[in-house]
């Protein structure tokens, strides 16, 4: 009998403990409509509304002709857009659980089907060990939840009412630079094995890099020196390029 007072007694604050977490989820959703503020990833969003979520901050980072694909038969992709100059093919997989090598294959003959230069899949959790070296394998772009999080955060910094956004892009080597600073050389494994490039786009960046003398070139075991001792160094090299 007492426990069902006290059970009881509790309701009430357990009902206003729900009605507030309500009332802060649609502020924070009408706030993010008016701002153009991208919410948290959600556990209860659909699988569609994750490929929503993923085109908006991809939008938002500087991705256009962005599309979704349809429903049914879309040969592994469901999303379809270009950045810079290069054309990707996007796998959305909203998982509780490491995402495996399935996705990659399918992510990978996607790609080769709307013949575009990039296949990625980008995942709210992350990857088995599995899908990461078949990846590499077959110039798979891998993004997890950690990245996905990192690219909506930078949305986020400067979607304010959407104004002044390509005044405010950052430079596409910025996190290169910066990885490059906190591990103290350069090498394409680094960038293969942190941002999930091929073997092909991180040398490709290296010789980029080379070019402007920001690092030199490889020695024997494919390691490469730093010339320059700052980010804001590198970047006002670059961006006066």
């Amino acid at each position: 009998m007492k426990k069902c007072i006290i059970f009881i007694l509790k309701i009430p604050f357990l009902l206003i403990k729900y009605i507030l977490c309500f009332i802060k989820w649609i502020l924070k959703m009408l706030f993010g409509w008016i701002f153009g503020w991208i919410p948290d990833f959600d556990d209860r969003m659909s699988g569609e509304e994750f490929e929503e979520y993923v085109k908006e901050i991809l939008k938002r980072n500087g991705f256009k002709s962005l599309e979704l694909t349809k429903r049914s038969g879309d040969y592994g992709v469901d999303i379809l857009g270009k950045y810079q100059g290069e054309s990707y093919a996007i796998q959305c997989k909203k998982y509780a659980k490491p995402v495996g090598v399935a996705a990659v294959q399918q992510a990978y003959s996607g790609c080769q089907y709307y013949e575009c230069d990039c296949a990625v899949v980008v995942t709210n959790h992350r990857f088995t060990a599995q899908a990461i070296a078949l990846a590499h394998t077959n110039q798979v772009e891998l993004w997890d939840g950690q990245y996905l999080n990192s690219l909506k955060h930078k949305a986020n910094t400067r979607s304010f009412f959407h104004k002044n956004h390509e005044k405010m892009k950052e430079h596409p080597y910025q996190h290169i630079i910066d990885l490059l600073l906190d591990e103290g050389y350069a090498s394409t494994s680094l960038l293969v094995d942190h941002f999930h490039y091929s073997q092909e786009k991180a040398f490709y960046i290296l010789e980029d890099l080379q070019f402007h003398d920001l690092v030199s070139s490889e020695d024997h075991l494919g390691m490469r020196d730093l010339y320059f001792l700052s980010q804001e160094e590198a970047m006002n090299i670059l961006k006066n390029r």
